[in-house]
């Protein structure tokens, strides 16, 4: 698996689990919210699927663990 496949896996879960949160979510402002997260990781993750021929644009997740590292 390559790493933007790994990642593109990785964007699918979390848009799985913050639809699962958003179904639970009685409040309907929030779950709104909930349910806009889950596009953007929906929108993530094909990006990183079409990142494998043209290379990431932006990457939040390396960010982040780069940002933790130092």
């Amino acid at each position: 698996m390559t790493r933007a496949e790994n990642r593109a896996e990785q964007y699918r879960a979390l848009a799985e689990d913050v639809c699962n949160r958003a179904s639970r979510e009685p409040n309907p402002i929030v779950k709104a919210e909930w349910e806009n997260l889950a596009k953007t990781y929906v929108r993530l993750a094909r990006q990183a699927d079409d990142s494998r021929n043209t290379g990431p644009t932006y990457d939040p997740i390396q960010d982040m663990l780069e940002r933790a590292r130092n």
